[in-house]
């Protein structure tokens, strides 16, 4: 795999893992917490997910053009 395409990887694994995060603090908040904070971790965590997603398709789009033009 590409280093862009392990830098993808790696950065969706760091968005779902803090997703995940923030949503356990949202559940087990028994004070309220920091809601807006989690939240906005939440949206950040989408967002990062949705860009490396694209960073990965995008790749993946221009190894297989590279292809057809070899072929």
């Amino acid at each position: 795999m590409s280093s862009i395409g392990a830098v993808s990887i790696s950065g969706m694994m760091a968005a779902a893992a803090q997703f995940q995060a923030s949503a356990m603090r949202i559940a087990n908040a028994s004070d309220g917490g920091d809601m807006a904070a989690e939240l906005a971790n939440i949206v950040t965590s989408e967002t990062s997910f949705a860009a490396n997603t694209k960073a990965l398709k995008a790749q993946t789009d221009m190894v297989g053009q590279l292809l057809d033009i070899m072929a």
